[in-house]
C-alpha cells in the first residue's frame, strides 16, 4: 500500500513558474490526438459527447479518454472541464508522474512534463474557477494501487483512510461530491496543518460551487492572507496563485450582481499578475455591459495580446470589436480564432454577421455554412444560421435589376 501523504498533494500540487507566464499557444493541449470513435453518439461536433465518453472510459481506457477530452477541448475551447480532464487522463497514462505528484516529491516543481500538465489545470480554472474535479477520485485509486487493477481496492482504501489526516480525508470526500463531509474535514485540518492557504482555497471553491457567495469570499480572503504572509515576488503558483484567488472572488461577486466589488477584485487580480488575461477579458465584458466601449476594447485587446494562441480569447475580442462596430478589426480577430481552432464553430457565426454588415453576401454565406458544418446538432443557434443561409442564398440568386 502507498505511504501516507501528509497533504492531499494531488489536489493542489503547486508548481512554481516565473511570473507573467504565457499560454502554450499551438501546443495548448499537449500532443495531437487522433479523433476517437464515439460508441453511442453520432454527432461528432458535440463536445459534451466526447467529454462524457472520456469520463465513462477513464478507468478502463485512459488513452481513449485522453483522446476524447482532447477533442472536447478543441471543439469547445471556452469549456474548462475538458482541459482538467485531459490532464487527469495524461497522468493516468504516466504512473511515474502520478506517483511523483501524489507523493509530494520535491522534484515535481522542476519536472517539465508536470509543468505542462499543470498548465492545463491552470487554464481550466481560468475558464471556470468552480469546476468540479470529478476525476480526482479515480486518479487517487490508481495511485493507491500503483495501477494494479487486481488488488483489493476496498481493503487498500479502508486501510489508507484509517491513517489519513483530515486534509486528505477532506480532499477525498470532495472528489466523491460529499461536500459537507469535505468542509468538516478541511475545518479540522485547519486546526492541525501549518500550510493553511490551500485548505482555505479548497473550502472557498466548495462554497462557490454551492453559490454560498459570502462564505466563499471570506475563505478566499483567508487564503490570500496566508499567501501574502509567505509572498515570494519572483514566483507565482501556477494554479493556486493570488491572482487566481482574486479572480475567483470577482467571478462570484459578478454573478451575485455586485458589479463594483467584482471590478475591484478583477483589478486586484491584475495587480498580482498583469498578464492574468481572464481578468482583462471579464473587465472588458463588464465595461461593454455598461456601454464603456473604450474600456471594453482596451481590456479585450490586452487579453488577446497576452493570450494570442487562445482561440476563445481571440473570439471574445472579435465579438467585442463587432459589438462596437469595428467591423474590419472584428473580422481579423474572428478569422484568427478560426485559424487557431477550425473545429470551433462559434467564431464563424459572428464572422457571418460581420460580413453581412459589410454587405459581403458570399463571404457571409460561407461563414454561416462553416458554422453549420462544425456546430453540434443541438446547438440552439443552428436555426438562426440556417435562416441566414436561406436568406442570403435567396438574395444572391435573385435576378439583378438594371
Amino acid at each position: 500500500m502507498r505511504r501516507l501523504v501528509v497533504l492531499a498533494s494531488f489536489a493542489l500540487c503547486a508548481t512554481a513558474l516565473p511570473s507573467l507566464a504565457r499560454p502554450l499557444g499551438a501546443q495548448r493541449l499537449g500532443r495531437a490526438e487522433p479523433r476517437p470513435k464515439l460508441r453511442d453518439v453520432t454527432d461528432t461536433n458535440d463536445a459534451q459527447a466526447y467529454f462524457s465518453a472520456g469520463v465513462a472510459s477513464f478507468r478502463n481506457d485512459p488513452q481513449y479518454a485522453g483522446q476524447a477530452f482532447y477533442w472536447a477541448a478543441r471543439i469547445d475551447p471556452s469549456w474548462g472541464d475538458p482541459l482538467y480532464a485531459r490532464r487527469a487522463a495524461l497522468l493516468a497514462q504516466k504512473q511515474n508522474l502520478l506517483n511523483m505528484l501524489m507523493s509530494g516529491n520535491s522534484r515535481r516543481s522542476r519536472n517539465k512534463d508536470l509543468q505542462a500538465l499543470d498548465s492545463l489545470q491552470a487554464r481550466a480554472l481560468m475558464l471556470n474557477p468552480f469546476m468540479f474535479r470529478r476525476l480526482d477520485e479515480q486518479l487517487f485509486m490508481q495511485y493507491l494501487t500503483d495501477g494494479n487493477r487486481n488488488v483489493n481496492l476496498a481493503f487498500e482504501l479502508s486501510s489508507y483512510m484509517m491513517q489519513a489526516p483530515p486534509a486528505t480525508r477532506g480532499w477525498y470526500a470532495y472528489s466523491l461530491g460529499q461536500f459537507d463531509k469535505a468542509l468538516r474535514a478541511y475545518a479540522e485540518a485547519l486546526t492541525r496543518e501549518r500550510e493553511k492557504a490551500w485548505l482555505h482555497l479548497e473550502r472557498a471553491r466548495i462554497f462557490g460551487m454551492r453559490n454560498d457567495v459570502d462564505a466563499a469570499v471570506e475563505a478566499f480572503g483567508l487564503a490570500l492572507q496566508e499567501l501574502r504572509t509567505k509572498d515570494d515576488k519572483s514566483l507565482v503558483v501556477l494554479y493556486d496563485s493570488k491572482a487566481q484567488a482574486e479572480f475567483s472572488t470577482a467571478v462570484l461577486l459578478e454573478g451575485a450582481g455586485k458589479v463594483d466589488e467584482a471590478r475591484d477584485a478583477y483589478g486586484r487580480a491584475l495587480q498580482e499578475d498583469l498578464a492574468y488575461y481572464p481578468a482583462h477579458m471579464r473587465l472588458g465584458l463588464l465595461a461593454l455591459g455598461q456601454k464603456d466601449t473604450t474600456a471594453a476594447l482596451s481590456e479585450l485587446a490586452l487579453a488577446a495580446q497576452i493570450a494570442s494562441g487562445e482561440p476563445f480569447i481571440r473570439y471574445m475580442n472579435g465579438y467585442v470589436l463587432g459589438a462596437a462596430k469595428h467591423t474590419d478589426e472584428a473580422i481579423v480577430e474572428l478569422q484568427k480564432a478560426i485559424e487557431l481552432e477550425p473545429y470551433y464553430a462559434l467564431p464563424n457565426l459572428v464572422l457571418g454577421a460581420q460580413y453581412e454588415a459589410q454587405s459581403k453576401g458570399p463571404e457571409a454565406l460561407a461563414a454561416y455554412q462553416r458554422f453549420l458544418a462544425t456546430a453540434s446538432a443541438r446547438d440552439p443557434q443552428r436555426k438562426y444560421a440556417e435562416a441566414r443561409v436561406e436568406d442570403i442564398k435567396e438574395y444572391l440568386n435573385a435576378p439583378k435589376t438594371q
